[in-house]
């Protein structure tokens, strides 16, 4: 019993489908770029985009030379749309002297309103493809910014 011809020309077909749809992610679009504080790199942080409808949040990791690539969850890239964006960087946290006791966080090294979405004023529209989206944080704070209040 031999392979009928058929048969054959389907696998082929297979093969050729698979060989030439390629391996693209899920979304249709990337972003990467540099933040910076004032011109100078931020060395360590993490950007999110949010997105201003519905919609999966993106991540990327802060490099020491402050560039960044984003990801949604472990898939490469993100859904095209309106983003606004946070940038949360902090030095490293030190070890606490008692080692019961959680490291003491890091001194921040971008201005607070960059934590939040409704005060970063940092916002973007991100195209179909390959996005380069630099981010230049400032030491200005947005009008009417206040400090939230001290932890008791």
């Amino acid at each position: 019993m031999g392979i009928r011809v058929s048969d054959a020309v389907a696998w082929v077909g297979i093969v050729v489908c698979i060989a030439t749809c390629g391996c693209g992610g899920m979304y249709d679009s990337t972003v990467s770029g540099v933040v910076t504080l004032s011109g100078a790199p931020v060395p360590r942080g993490t950007v999110k985009f949010l997105p201003t409808s519905a919609g999966p949040s993106a991540y990327g990791t802060i490099a020491s030379d402050g560039r960044y690539e984003v990801t949604t969850g472990r898939e490469e890239g993100l859904p095209s749309g309106s983003y606004t964006v946070t940038v949360v960087a902090n030095e490293p946290s030190t070890p606490n002297t008692n080692s019961a006791l959680p490291p003491t966080p890091g001194k921040p090294l971008a201005p607070p309103w960059y934590r939040d979405p409704a005060t970063s004023g940092l916002a973007f529209t991100v195209e179909p493809g390959d996005n380069e989206i630099n981010i230049d944080l400032n030491t200005t704070p947005p009008p009417g910014w206040k400090p939230p209040p001290g932890r008791r």
